[in-house]
């Protein structure tokens, strides 16, 4: 979760120049003392009078937006600055206006179209250029929106919120040590920067620096109690650090701030245990009554309702509402399929070499890749509890790196690998002396398991394969963030992108040389723990250690949706589990290919 502080609505820096000028200058005046108030509506209506009074001046119509979208009323505050700039072209701050609006409605490459028009003649204006590289961001557009950052910051040095989007940006780049570099000094410019305090929390966890990251949650909840987002992000900080009780506790401070936070529902959902969900369950009924269908949050309701289902053991009600979940999610997030698969096919073409890139001294790396919700996070557990292996959790650098190369198409030879090689151990965190490996769990990464292997000779990748109807039912009644993964709320989109996987990985298989790619399945896992972590162990070249055996006593910090399991002893409970809901998962059984899925007629081993 991201916290960007907007530019706040420009009024018109000029006031009127007829003879009414003082009395429509009064009337300015009122209007934006009613939005200092928290009076919107009063606002609205008396900048609709303004309006009225002076229908040839675009100033009443820009009020009238900035006091519509002040009531969250995007789409009416985007009429009444379309009307502002059909009576005056050229009122820049209505344009800029417009634009954020646009924004706020989900359309970024509108809000670009009229910010573009405003970089020549607003070539100094860095509130501009901050907003520019919001539209960008939100469009997808990271290099677009880092030099406009760039721009912002050169114009407003001294504005901490620029350095905040720009460490937003570095980020999601993947440039994490310049992320943190921009984070701190907007902290320096402005010290109770409280989006800033919790934006840096979870790149600090990322990088193995958790007290900091608890450290700055906690500053934001003390200077902002009142903040829903710094206790929302708290909660899950403290979910993922294992902290269970205390996150409960700070979920029911979110809803006391916002008691029909879906986000906070959902979460508070799949902490509690079956009582205390019979007495959350009238609280998510009401939340569903009064938001709007068109709430982009509301399906988080469903997934609740669906978890509290199957937690008292009602599959129908379950696939009630996880149906409505994955449906409007669905709705939200479509999936190309066939784009997905056209970049399989693009890396599966690729010509690489096992074996002939040096190997480097220091830590190795052990990549554990798999379908998500398949026992990747269990597998990287269970080399955490290693004492000489690091888990890093799930990062993004390898994706960051070699998928722009992928799409444009680059060479991967030995220098082109030597490079990204570089630029990754450049991402990493510091590691202690004594870590003889390190894990990088990102289950995405099996498409890219190829590359890893021939850039990274002296590495193992740790395929992790589970019954794909076990793992839908695991991926149904999961919401997740992020494009990569819009095909796991539609059965037949699942069913298509699992087939691609098998495919892709049986490639692997082919190509990668046996000693650097094992696969494990999660049955074998669950079903004799103790000969599953001798056997990863073996596979990673590491010497055997019993704690691994019991991952769950040595469990850290796990940024997943599995934080919270993965602190239980190993079990099998799940293995199987789609037999209880067949019906729900047919359409994803009927797409499965026999040819791919041999389980289908006979269990995993």
């Amino acid at each position: 979760m991201e916290y960007l502080q907007s530019p706040p609505n420009r009024v018109c820096r000029t006031g009127a120049t007829t003879t009414g000028r003082t009395s429509m200058q009064t009337d300015i005046d009122k209007v934006l003392a009613l939005l200092r108030e928290g009076s919107p509506k009063a606002a609205f209506k008396h900048a609709r009078q303004i309006a009225s009074r002076h229908p040839k001046h675009p100033v009443g119509h820009n009020l009238c937006g900035i006091a519509a979208s002040a009531m969250t009323r995007y789409a009416d505050s985007v009429e009444h600055f379309r009307k502002a700039l059909k009576l005056a072209p050229d009122f820049h701050d209505a344009r800029k206006n417009l634009a954020q609006s646009l924004l706020l409605l989900g359309r970024p490459e509108l809000a670009i179209q009229q910010l573009d028009r405003l970089t020549t003649p607003l070539s100094g204006d860095g509130d501009l250029f901050y907003l520019l590289a919001q539209a960008r961001l939100s469009g997808g557009d990271l290099t677009g929106a880092s030099k406009a950052a760039d721009r912002a910051i050169a114009l407003q040095p001294e504005r901490a919120r620029n350095f905040n989007l720009r460490a937003v940006l570095r980020d999601r780049l993947g440039q994490q040590a310049a992320a943190l570099d921009d984070y701190h000094e907007a902290l320096r410019l402005n010290p109770a920067d409280v989006e800033t305090l919790i934006n840096i929390s979870l790149p600090l966890a990322r990088q193995l620096r958790t007290d900091e990251a608890r450290a700055a949650l906690d500053r934001a909840v003390s200077l902002a109690p009142e903040h829903p987002g710094a206790r929302l992000r708290l909660a899950a900080h403290l979910t993922e650090t294992g902290d269970t009780q205390a996150a409960i506790a700070a979920l029911h401070e979110v809803l006391r701030l916002t008691p029909d936070s879906a986000d906070a529902l959902d979460r508070l959902a799949r902490l509690n245990d079956t009582e205390a969900n019979r007495a959350l369950l009238p609280r998510i009924e009401a939340a569903a009554r009064r938001l709007p269908r068109t709430d982009s949050t509301r399906p988080l309701l469903q997934f609740a309702l669906g978890h509290i289902a199957a937690q008292e053991g009602d599959p129908a009600a379950m696939a009630r509402a996880l149906g409505e979940a994955n449906r409007a999610m669905a709705r939200q997030m479509p999936h190309d399929a066939e784009a997905a698969e056209r970049l399989d096919a693009r890396i599966m073409d690729i010509p690489l070499e096992f074996g002939t890139a040096s190997r480097h001294p220091g830590p190795r790396p052990i990549f554990v890749v798999g379908l998500p919700r398949s026992g990747t996070t269990l597998a990287e557990a269970i080399l955490a509890a290693h004492p000489r292996v690091t888990a890093l959790g799930e990062r993004a650098s390898a994706g960051i790196l070699l998928y722009p190369k992928i799409e444009a198409g680059a060479p991967f030879d030995q220098a082109a690998l030597e490079a990204i090689r570089s630029d990754y151990t450049a991402m990493l965190p510091d590691l202690s002396g004594t870590t003889e490996a390190y894990v990088d769990k990102m289950p995405d990464n099996y498409r890219l398991a190829g590359l890893l292997a021939s850039a990274f000779p002296e590495s193992r990748i740790i395929h992790i394969r589970r019954d794909p109807r076990d793992v839908a039912l695991s991926m149904w009644r999961t919401s997740f963030t992020g494009a990569a993964l819009a095909y796991t709320y539609d059965m037949s989109a699942m069913a298509r992108r699992f087939n691609a996987y098998a495919r892709l990985m049986a490639h692997w298989q082919a190509v990668i040389p046996a000693t650097q790619l094992v696969s494990l399945s999660y049955e074998f896992i669950t079903r004799d723990i103790a000969e599953a972590s001798n056997s990863l162990a073996d596979a990673c070249g590491l010497n055997r250690a019993p704690e691994m055996a019991e991952p769950n006593r040595h469990a850290g910090q796990v940024l997943t949706a599995s934080a919270t399991q993965i602190r239980q002893p190993v079990h099998a409970r799940s293995v199987g589990g789609w037999r209880h809901h067949t019906a729900m998962l047919q359409p994803l059984i009927d797409g499965l290919d026999p040819a791919l899925w041999p389980e289908l007629q006979s269990p995993i081993d």
